[in-house]
Parts: C-alpha cells; sequence; structure tokens
C-alpha cells in the first residue's frame, strides 16, 4: 500500500468519526426539545477479499 493510499484510508476514516461525534452531538443538544428525533449512523466494514478470480465485498 502507497503513502497516497495510506493517507486516504486515513481520512476517510477522520471523516466517518466525524460524522459520528455530529450525530452524537445533534443527539445530546436537541434531547430535551419537544418532537427531538434521535439521529443513528450505522458503520458496515467493508473488507476487501481476494481469491476465486476477483474481488469481493463482505459486510
Amino acid at each position: 500500500m502507497s503513502l497516497f493510499n495510506t493517507m486516504g484510508v486515513s481520512v476517510a476514516g477522520f471523516r466517518a468519526q466525524a460524522k459520528r461525534m455530529a450525530a452524537i452531538g445533534d443527539n445530546v443538544s436537541n434531547s430535551d426539545t419537544m418532537g427531538y428525533k434521535t439521529r443513528s449512523l450505522a458503520f458496515t466494514p467493508q473488507i476487501n477479499c481476494r481469491g476465486g478470480g476477483g474481488k469481493k465485498f463482505l459486510k
């Protein structure tokens, strides 16, 4: 894996965590307002498997 790819993976991780923290912040700040609706995020790992002649993405 090249340095550029490694940095790209790191940036993607930081963006995912930023979205998660934003959702938590919204939930905390709006928890006692009328009509409050919880925000939630679902993270699923994307595993890149090689074998059998091609790439497969598992969830």
